[in-house]
């Protein structure tokens, strides 16, 4: 979890199963050649027809923004 994250920050409960999803996907990430990959919306796609999970556009919405910052978090490093 990004440090960012650990501490007197919680997480909101309605938002809660999207930090899930969003390990869930990070952790099935593919490699990318220099760097991390990103997770794509093919990577979604194929996550949620697996699992029978539904994500609105808001939640992809959000599980992208979760990647952007994952990824910029680790360029800073």
């Amino acid at each position: 979890m990004p440090p960012a994250l650990v501490g007197e920050h919680s997480l909101p409960e309605p938002l809660a199963h999207v930090w899930a999803w969003f390990c869930e996907l990070s952790n099935a990430r593919t490699p990318g050649a220099f760097a991390v990959a990103s997770i794509s919306y093919q990577d979604m796609e194929a996550w949620a027809r697996l699992t029978g999970h539904r994500p609105t556009a808001a939640e992809v919405a959000l599980l992208r923004e979760l990647d952007a910052a994952f990824i910029a978090s680790l360029r800073k490093e």
